[in-house]
């Protein structure tokens, strides 16, 4: 199995991606809040990478959230912002969730040509570790980063991803998915790896720890949420 290491959403297009397992990573926070909300209860996610879409196509709903962020900060008019920690069962149960970010929703949109496309972050990495050997095919982890460059969060959980592949399988792997795989094999506290990172520390700056500590909890979900059709549903 071919599996490839996109190191942020700028780089998936539809010649790394067509034909592809892909998984669209974005640990801090879009797809931790993706899996969460489905978790929770909300019944369909819409990801889109502009605003003005996402205001308009949520029109065709009549039970739905707004959800997004941009700099990090919920958008003004908004329902709902980035943190997972406010999409509970409460908030989200039976509801259509239309969604943008800035970096994660727009690595599912350039993602779009994909056999399969999934959603992970720590908190479902067992899960979607399962879900790639079962379908056993090439796969392109797509690390969403941050303003087009790789963050530390997603490439350390792209890295165990393929670290746990690596158990069941022999990988073809360049060497910069060798490198994460070599950062993930250090072994060590996820939060201790990533004190210091840029977008680890500006989530910590404008008052988001408490999303840092449920992000970064591993495999706190079984769910493998799929995207299909411009809709991801568990």
């Amino acid at each position: 199995m071919k599996v490839t290491i996109l190191p942020s959403a700028i780089e998936a297009n539809k010649e790394n991606t067509e034909g592809k397992t892909v998984i669209v990573i974005d640990v801090l926070r879009a797809t931790s809040v993706m899996i969460t909300a489905l978790e929770n209860g909300a019944k369909k996610i819409y990801p889109f990478g502009a605003i003005e879409d996402t205001i308009e196509k949520s029109k065709t709903s009549k039970n739905f959230l707004l959800a997004g962020e941009r700099k990090g900060l919920k958008i003004e008019g908004f329902d709902l912002g980035n943190s997972p920690l406010d999409y509970t069962p409460e908030v989200v149960s039976g509801k259509e969730i239309f969604m943008t970010t800035s970096n994660g929703t727009r690595a599912i949109e350039n993602s779009k040509y994909a056999k399969d496309l999934f959603i992970a972050s720590y908190l479902n990495l067992t899960a979607i570790s399962k879900k790639i050997l079962e379908l056993n095919n090439d796969t392109v982890i797509v690390c969403a980063g941050t303003n087009n460059e790789y963050s530390l969060d997603d490439i350390l959980c792209a890295g165990l991803i393929v670290k746990e592949l690596n158990k069941y399988v022999n990988l073809e792997i360049s060497d910069f998915t060798r490198g994460t795989l070599r950062i993930a094999e250090l072994d060590l506290p996820v939060r201790k790896i990533l004190a210091g990172s840029k977008h680890f520390e500006y989530l910590k700056s404008i008052g988001y720890e408490r999303d840092l500590y449920y992000c970064l909890s591993i495999d706190n979900s079984s769910l493998t949420p799929k995207y299909k059709n411009g809709i991801i549903e568990k």
